[in-house]
């Protein structure tokens, strides 16, 4: 009776596979995690999925499980509609939005954006790029003063041998 079923038998959860001695995990390389330049080394287990939710259609998504070997941080899960990405590119795609989602939230905390008192989009449009460009350049610029070790300026009654760095 009715349409056949869009779902089957429901999976296992996530906290049950990570409890799970028979979960197979595969220890990857993954760059810049949570302040690792120089990589960290990572367990992940992976597979596809169907998403359902009632009203809206059926949905295959990659979830990727991740736990930390040293124990430093907790498992994560990560998902991607993508099911032809590999498990490492989904967390590579991951830390890069990170990175971003941190840089926009430090300059609206810094440099005031999001708060100008603008009353056209237009304007709007044209001061967020500007203080973000002049901001690198800025930076750009300490940068550089900073290699080449310049002496800075000073008053006569206050000798000053190195520039002031926070």
């Amino acid at each position: 009776m009715g349409r056949p079923a869009q779902k089957g038998r429901a999976l296992p959860k996530l906290k049950t596979l990570l409890a799970n001695p028979a979960t197979r995990w595969t220890s990857i390389l993954v760059s810049a995690w949570y302040g690792h330049l120089n990589g960290k080394t990572l367990e992940i287990t992976s597979d596809i999925a169907l998403w359902y939710r009632p009203g809206t259609p059926v949905l295959p998504v990659r979830w990727v499980l991740v736990r930390d070997p040293d124990g430093k941080r907790g498992p994560q899960a990560f998902f991607s509609t993508d099911i032809t990405l590999e498990p490492a590119e989904i967390i590579a795609l991951y830390v890069r939005r990170w990175q971003i989602e941190v840089t926009f939230a430090e300059t609206r905390a810094h440099l005031g954006v999001e708060t100008q008192r603008q009353w056209t989009d237009k304007a709007i449009a044209r001061t967020t790029p500007a203080l973000l460009g002049l901001y690198s350049l800025i930076s750009l610029w300490a940068c550089d003063l900073l290699a080449t070790k310049s002496t800075p300026y000073s008053a006569a009654w206050y000798r000053k041998t190195s520039l002031t760095i926070q």
